[in-house]
């Protein structure tokens, strides 16, 4: 398990270049079994380029009409009619316009309008005041100004060529409108409206031509332009709008290419893959939406996720990469920041609130950059034009941050979106490098047969390669041997958890070491001093190394030059030009360079999102697709990758926490199935085969993890099955050293509460629970394991409440023997691991409610961090009621030991025996 897993951790990927807007996540991961030096792809799944959903209207064709006509139907019309720039401006009659309409249907088109405030209808005219409000449009209006403007600038001064590299319809414009956008504050109590807006491709561009015009019309009046029909700005939109791309966009023609037949298939098999390929995407698209609209409008639940910390204050600032602000945040009176999920790369929004966390006023986005080893501050990157005032807007105010929930995220939503526009439209084309893939996930059990009958796909296992040398396990052997099998278009691995020591980094490592040609796409900031050779931004300032040197001699020539001629206007001006092209040629370098680096890379690492970086993109097809952690991944975030390459393996454990689906609607419509575990059901199983052997638990943990949850097909190394605390270096013979399963139980006879150990609702409004008496008991065992000699850094303390994880860490951190233990929610320390981990459970009542508790894969997840010790806190009284958590009460009490444990001080009136008495026999 240990060698064939595929860890790849999802990092944010920047760029540490002066390369124009940067992506916004990035990856890093590897498959290590590949020894081939074949070009393929990695990713890490979670978090997610902008991607332009085909959006459309009833495919009705409206009327063209003039410039202040459109302006004044824009704020009374709820369908705005898109002005086409590459025609000649008609003037229409109001009849022709306001066509008459029978009463009842005026009623229904009204209750639309209404319900597109709430739901933006997604079609392909620009949307106007009727559908946004006054305050959204006059917010769009000034960031198009904005943008504009900078057009107009860039022409003026000769920069336009840079400029116009960098624009083009649909997907690419939303991404350089974003700037301009977080620039202006959002409407109070609007945010939503407006980060839906936002991402609106018909809506932006209307804007922007109407203000791109006026701008232009504007500087002729003031004789800086002649004709501004006949302007760079100008043409290049209308090179935009008469662009296929955009007109796809802006009227929806979204209709899949004929079929000619697939890989020879017969044509009505074709058809039929084709449309369930079409069911899947629009379902899905739907879905997406629904999720998108959930995740924008979450409210308290975020601070349960541990998404939102409030109460912060901005200390200080800094210029970061790629000239973003760097904030730096600190908790009121330097108090430890409350238990979060938040890391490096989150999409984050940054709100003035009062110290409650309410009020929040207009957002800015940005991403964390890093939290403070003190535990008491958190850094975050914000998205600023040059010269905005970002800190004073946020000095002295108090502050809250909260996750912005991968669709929420404009870049992650229309990068999902995209993936299924191109599946739907190119999934069967011939040209399309993954057919085989998709073939194969949308055909019948008869395609799937006749693809290997024709010699188009194989599931059988290639030769074992002996160049692998360390030995594995049969089913570790059977996963490497299928996977290097080149004609099997796709492969899922599932399997338990493999230890964590496996980290990227030593991923990276490994891989080089191998001789592998691999780059490493991320932040620097999360990059170890170890690899951080094989990053991309390393790499190129490597090979740049002497052309920057023969720059900075250049640029410091040419400005002691400058410094001596400026009275002479006509020489200055000409060396400001020579050192302002000077600067171009770097960039162009840089760029070039970038380009030579990917393209030669035998591995990319890269999260699914940021794969539709448009500097992935442009490479030639991968040989193959590696997705780690597939199971934790909404199945259109796998798209994006797939789609580039020949063959795609997925590999992750089914059994351990699924996509985060914040709407109901949505999971119950399948948006929360991931894909591997859709695909590992298809075709009788063919496409998947099992790690069965663990290396990390001690088998009376593993035994129950085997049976509820892996069909008791799980076994246990023999490396680990009987390992405990004891075995540990300078751990003492206790009786809970020796224990690898151990319930602590706070029930009181005949089922009554115990006192000081009931639950408690947080008087904060998070929705969450304490335990005070439960954090007590937590408190002395971990004393009891450090004075037996575990080390502090061995143990983890676990509860699926933020509040309790909050109070812990208040009582952990009063104690200086516990400097080290980690206080963690169950879905924060996934994929993480501890010798010794105690479980609070917090949940005590007389109803038996155990709230998400019941979530089996929740608990699953918690138990298998564990490797030599598991101690679990509990009322079983209120726990027993789930059948699926009294089945592991029964198991421990089987194969560990139950205690019963009431609050006290340490030596006092907490155990029934002394926790450092000889083991028990």
């Amino acid at each position: 398990m240990e060698t064939s897993s595929f860890l790849l951790k999802q990092l944010p990927s920047w760029n540490c270049l002066s390369l124009p807007w940067p992506p916004r996540h990035v990856p890093i991961s590897s498959p290590q079994f590949l020894a081939h030096k074949s070009h393929f792809l990695s990713v890490s799944t979670s978090q997610q380029s902008l991607t332009i959903r085909n959006s459309s209207s009833n495919g009705s064709t409206k009327h063209k009409t003039s410039t202040k006509k459109r302006r004044s139907l824009s704020s009374s019309s709820s369908s705005s009619t898109f002005i086409d720039i590459t025609k000649p401006n008609t003037t229409l009659s109001s009849s022709d316009i306001h066509a008459p309409a029978p009463a009842k249907q005026a009623v229904r088109e009204k209750q639309e309008r209404r319900k597109s405030v709430l739901t933006l209808k997604e079609n392909g005219d620009p949307l106007g005041r009727k559908d946004l409000g006054k305050s959204v449009v006059k917010w769009i209006s000034q960031a198009m100004r904005a943008m504009a403007s900078e057009f107009s600038s860039a022409e003026a001064q000769g920069e336009f060529t840079e400029l116009r590299q960098r624009m083009g319809p649909g997907l690419t414009f939303v991404i350089q409108a974003q700037p301009y956008l977080n620039a202006v504050p959002m409407p109070l109590g609007l945010e939503a409206i407006c980060l839906k807006a936002c991402t609106h491709y018909p809506t932006l561009f209307d804007h922007f031509q109407r203000e791109l015009r006026e701008v232009l019309q504007d500087l002729m009046r003031k004789g800086l332009v002649q004709d501004w029909k006949k302007t760079e700005s100008w043409k290049l939109l209308k090179e935009l709008a008469n662009s296929a791309q955009h007109r796809v966009i802006a009227r929806k023609v979204t209709h899949p290419k004929p079929l000619q037949g697939v890989l020879g298939m017969n044509l009505e098999k074709a058809k039929a893959i084709q449309g369930r390929i079409s069911e899947f995407t629009n379902q899905m698209s739907e879905l997406l939406r629904i999720e998108r609209d959930a995740e924008l409008d979450h409210g308290q639940g975020q601070q349960e996720l541990c998404d939102t910390i409030c109460n912060l204050y901005a200390v200080r600032t800094s210029t970061g990469l790629g000239g973003m602000h760097l904030v730096l945040f600190r908790v009121e009176g330097n108090h430890r920041l409350p238990p979060t999920t938040l890391s490096p790369g989150d999409m984050v929004c940054v709100r003035i609130c009062d110290s409650r966390g309410a009020g929040a006023t207009s957002s800015l986005q940005g991403f964390v950059n890093n939290l403070g080893e003190d535990g008491c501050s958190i850094s975050v990157a914000l998205e600023s034009r040059h010269g905005d005032p970002t800190f004073s807007k946020l000095s002295g105010k108090s502050v809250r941050i909260d996750r912005i929930h991968g669709l929420a995220d404009a870049v992650t939503y229309e990068r999902n979106c995209e993936a299924l526009m191109l599946l739907q439209k190119n999934g069967l084309h011939k040209k399309n490098p993954s057919i085989a893939v998709v073939a194969t996930l949308f055909g019948d059990k008869e395609d799937v047969a006749w693809l290997e009958e024709n010699d188009l796909a194989s599931w059988d296992e290639a030769d074992f390669d002996e160049r692998l040398g360390k030995p594995f396990d049969d089913s570790q052997q059977r996963a490497i041997t299928l996977g290097l099998n080149k004609k099997r278009p796709l492969l899922i691995i599932q399997g338990p958890p493999a230890p964590t020591n496996a980290a990227v980094d030593n991923m990276v490592e490994k891989l080089s070491n191998i001789g592998l040609n691999i780059v490493r796409v991320g932040n620097p900031a999360r990059i170890s001093s170890a690899v951080a050779s094989k990053s991309l931004g390393d790499i190129v300032n490597s090979k740049l190394a002497t052309f920057r040197t023969e720059f900075e001699r250049k640029k410091s020539d040419l400005r002691k030059d400058l410094s001596h001629c400026l009275k002479d206007d006509s020489l200055a001006a000409g060396i400001r030009q020579l050192l302002k092209q000077l600067g171009k040629t770097l960039k162009k370098k840089e760029k070039e360079t970038v380009r030579e680096v990917l393209s030669s890379a035998q591995v990319v690492l890269a999260t699914n999102t940021g794969a539709a970086d448009p500097l992935i993109r442009r490479l030639d097809a991968f040989d193959l697709v590696v997705i780690d952690e597939a199971g934790q991944a909404i199945e259109p975030s796998c798209w994006i990758p797939i789609l580039q390459g020949k063959r795609c393996i997925l590999a992750g454990d089914q059994c351990q926490l699924a996509p985060v689906i914040l709407s109901r609607k949505a999971l119950e419509g399948g948006l929360g199935v991931s894909l591997l575990e859709r695909a590992s059901i298809l075709h009788e199983g063919v496409h998947a085969t099992n790690l069965t052997t663990q290396y990390r638990m001690n088998d009376a943990i593993s035994s129950w993890a085997s049976k509820e949850m892996y069909s008791g097909l799980l076994k246990s190394s023999p490396t680990v099955a009987s390992h405990l605390l004891v075995d540990s270096p300078f751990v003492k013979p206790t009786w809970i050293t020796q224990c690898p399963l151990l319930l602590l139980d706070t029930r009181m006879p005949y089922g009554s509460l115990s006192v000081g150990c009931e639950e408690h609702l947080d008087p904060a409004g998070t929705g969450s629970f304490y335990n005070e008496g439960e954090a007590d008991i937590v408190v002395q065992h971990v004393l009891s394991l450090i004075f037996s000699g575990v080390r502090p850094t061995a143990i983890a303390v676990q509860s699926p409440y933020v509040a309790q994880v909050q109070l812990l860490r208040e009582r952990l951190d009063e104690l200086p023997e516990a400097d080290g233990v980690e206080v963690a929610t169950i879905d924060s320390f996934q994929g993480r691991e501890a010798d010794a981990v105690i479980i609070s459970m917090v949940r005590s009542n007389t109803l038996g409610a155990v709230g998400f508790l019941g979530d089996s894969r929740r608990t699953n997840v918690a138990i298998t961090r564990a490797r030599k010790h598991v101690a679990v806190v509990c009322d079983s009284s209120t726990i027993c009621h789930n059948t699926f958590l009294a089945r592991l009460l029964r198991h421990i009490r089987y194969s560990g030991r139950v205690k019963h444990a009431e609050p006290g001080s340490f030596g006092g009136s907490g155990f029934d025996m002394n926790p450092m008495l000889p083991s028990i026999s």
